[in-house]
C-alpha cells in the first residue's frame, strides 16, 4: 500500500473531535463492571463533559506502593505527572469501588466487602495526602462507588 494512501475506516465516531485541554482527571479502577457508571457519574453526577482517565486496577492505589510495587507506584507517579502537566488539570477525581479485585488480591486472610471498604477508605485519606504533597494547588475529591439494591451503581463522596 502506497504510503500516502490512508487505510479503509472501519469506523467513525459521532462525537466531535476537541483540541483544547481538559481541568479534570478521573483516577479510577480499570474494572469493566463499572467504566459505564463512571462516565455516567462523572459527564451527569459531576457535570464534567470531558476529562482524562488514568485507570488501573485498584485506581489511585498506586500511590501507596512504594513498598511492595516500587516501579507500580513510580510509573503510576510518572504518567499522573504528565498529565497534570501537560493537561492543565485543576481537579483530580478518584474513585474507589466495592469487591476491588485489587484490594482482594492484597488482603491475607478472610475478605470480607466491609473489611475491604475500611481499608480503602483509609487508603483514600492516605491517597489525599499523597497527591496534595504533589500538587498543591490541585483541588481533590473522593468517591466510592457500590451496586445498589435497584441494580444501579452509586456514589458516595468520602469525606
Amino acid at each position: 500500500m502506497p504510503a500516502d494512501k490512508p487505510p479503509d475506516v472501519k469506523f467513525e465516531t459521532t462525537h466531535a473531535w476537541r483540541e483544547e485541554h481538559v481541568e479534570n482527571l478521573v483516577i479510577c479502577c480499570s474494572d469493566h463492571r463499572y467504566q459505564a457508571h463512571i462516565d455516567e457519574f462523572v459527564r451527569k453526577g459531576l457535570k464534567c463533559d470531558d476529562f482524562d482517565r488514568l485507570a488501573l486496577p485498584g485506581g489511585p492505589h498506586f500511590l501507596l506502593a512504594a513498598s511492595y510495587l516500587p516501579k507500580f507506584e513510580w510509573a503510576g507517579r510518572r504518567w499522573l505527572r504528565f498529565l497534570v502537566q501537560h493537561h492543565d488539570i485543576e481537579r483530580i477525581i478518584c474513585i474507589a469501588h466495592e469487591d476491588c479485585g485489587w484490594y482482594r488480591n492484597l488482603a491475607i486472610g478472610p475478605v470480607t466487602i466491609p473489611l475491604l471498604k475500611n481499608r480503602q477508605m483509609g487508603d483514600l485519606q492516605k491517597i489525599t495526602a499523597a497527591l496534595k504533597d504533589m500538587f498543591p494547588d490541585i483541588r481533590v475529591h473522593l468517591y466510592y462507588a457500590r451496586p445498589n439494591p435497584k441494580g444501579h451503581v452509586e456514589f458516595s463522596e468520602v469525606a
